[in-house]
């Protein structure tokens, strides 16, 4: 029997998050174009913000040797550092705007990366997309500034130290650019990833693969990581590695903090469904009461 003229429509039903994630399915050339798209987006960001550095590179240049410059002035050696080729002042140009463009463009590479992964996340994940951007580029951009206002000095501080400027025999320093630039990037770009720990913990946890009970269980574990990572990512000198273990200890200190948040938040909506399946006075087994009314 057809349903009268009048009748309203049937209401389609809501998909559930596992059908729309499954909707989001894609084979595998298909991510493969993507991310073909997505690294290509990303390197032209980093480009665009490189070429705006290049057109600042003698601000750059003075931003970025200042700290250099602040304690050969304190230890009364000459201001100067020298390049050993032809083409070595260009080349620093040319590394320094790269390394603005990776500052600078990080935000741009976040999103792109983000952007490649979202289809694999329910609909709720992915509302934190700008969030997720705008703390990981403030992260990277905080860990290099912490290690340009704060370790940089103390290291050249220590190193310089040793110099031997009294007597007949003198042992004074020599800095080239490219031995400068390797040494500052380094610092840099190490302190600006390891800075990015929360965030990478907060997303893992608010996925459900880390909890705070396993960053608790293996904090003993972390320590020793940490300053195994400082021995292999800062000079050989004991200053410069106690200054990004002990920082990225407490970067792991946070990660707890932020995990057990989210495992919390977590467990929350997961006894709030329970329990509303649970409430529910309905039976989708049983048959529909007679009559299509509702029970007496």
């Amino acid at each position: 029997m057809s349903s009268p003229p009048n009748a309203p429509p049937e209401a389609s039903p809501t998909p559930s998050p596992e059908d729309e994630l499954e909707g989001s399915r894609a084979p595998f050339l298909d991510h493969l174009e993507e991310l073909r798209w997505r690294l290509w987006k990303a390197l032209v960001g980093v480009i665009a913000a490189g070429t705006v550095c290049y057109l600042f590179r003698e601000e750059i240049f003075g931003f970025l040797t200042d700290p250099l410059f602040a304690t050969l002035e304190k230890r009364h050696f000459e201001g100067a550092i020298k390049f050993r080729t032809v083409s070595g002042a260009f080349m620093f140009h040319f590394k320094t705007a790269i390394l603005g463009g990776i500052f600078f463009g990080i935000p741009i590479v976040l999103y792109q990366g983000w952007q490649f992964v979202a289809p694999g996340l329910y609909k709720t994940e992915r509302r934190v997309a700008l969030p997720f951007v705008a703390l990981s580029s403030i992260c990277f951009v905080g860990g290099g500034a912490f290690a340009y206002y704060l370790v940089l000095p103390e290291a050249f501080d220590f190193l310089l130290g040793y110099a031997i400027d009294q007597g007949g025999r003198k042992m004074l320093p020599d800095i080239t650019v490219e031995d400068y630039l390797g040494f500052t990037t380094k610092l840099l770009l190490a302190f600006g990833i390891i800075f990015e720990m929360p965030v990478a913990v907060g997303f893992l946890s608010a996925v459900g693969l880390v909890t705070h009970h396993v960053l608790i269980k293996y904090w003993r574990f972390a320590v020793v990581g940490a300053f195994i990572v400082g021995a292999l990512l800062t000079p050989p000198d004991y200053v410069t590695q106690t200054m990004l273990a002990v920082p990225l200890c407490g970067l792991y200190g946070i990660s707890i903090g932020i995990a057990w948040f989210f495992t919390k938040r977590r467990a929350e909506a997961a006894a709030a469904l329970d329990a509303e399946y649970a409430d529910d006075p309905r039976d989708d087994d049983a048959p529909p009461p007679a009559g299509g009314g509702a029970p007496g």
